[in-house]
């Protein structure tokens, strides 16, 4: 094979990974997002009783998803702390091993998107994101401020599973306490990964890049393949 034909092949091989490696790039966003016009009316927003309520929502999502990062429009009095857990169960039985991830935050002092999470890889299944309040601030109760008009954006394999809320007892793990369940979401929160899994299709375009690049590299030394 003469040199000029080497490259060329060479070139078309960097080409074909390239544009997978973009795809995946292109590919950034949102996995599952909630929100709309704010609640005038405040039948919508979330407030939390310290140690006797726990919110939370819930999305389904059949893909893996990397680098992912959860928000929520939260907003609270200055001291008013809260901790958000995101698991794989809740109700009762439901233990610590299914918990993905835990996190301590304070609320902001006017409504703002706040990230509770960050960093997590997520697999398929069922998630839901729970809300504690642990300390009152110097003025009131925190809040998660929610929408009488939800607009769901979501990847074409996640939707939405409802919402979930618990008053009276909560139990020493949050998650596992006894919960009520509705199948609308009023609450906004956002789910965003940098690095989603790649479709099957373009594993196979990879794939057949490094096949491709194999078979170039047997070329290069008269082999047959």
């Amino acid at each position: 094979m003469s040199r000029i034909r080497w490259h060329k092949k060479v070139q078309y091989a960097a080409i074909v990974l390239n544009l997978a490696m973009a795809h995946v790039g292109l590919c950034q966003g949102t996995v599952i997002s909630i929100s709309g016009p704010p609640d005038t009316t405040y039948q919508y927003d979330e407030p939390f009783d310290l140690g006797t309520s726990v919110t939370g929502v819930s999305w389904i999502s059949t893909s893996y998803f990397r680098n992912v990062t959860v928000s929520i429009a939260l907003e609270g009095d200055a001291g008013a702390t809260g901790t958000a857990y995101l698991t794989q169960a809740i109700g009762i039985g439901a233990t610590t091993s299914s918990l993905v991830a835990k996190s301590n935050f304070a609320f902001p002092s006017t409504t703002v998107w706040s990230p509770v999470l960050s960093g997590l890889n997520l697999g398929a299944g069922t998630y839901y994101l729970m809300i504690l309040e642990t300390a009152v601030g110097s003025n009131g109760l925190g809040v998660w401020n929610g929408t009488p008009y939800p607009q769901i954006t979501s990847a074409a394999t996640v939707s939405a599973n409802g919402e979930y809320w618990s008053y009276g007892t909560v139990h020493g793990y949050a998650p596992a306490t006894s919960f009520s369940e509705g199948f609308t979401t009023y609450l906004d929160y956002s789910v965003t990964s940098s690095v989603p899994e790649p479709s099957a299709g373009w594993l196979i375009l990879v794939g057949g890049g490094i096949s491709l690049a194999g078979w170039l590299r047997g070329s290069r030394f008269g082999l047959r393949m």
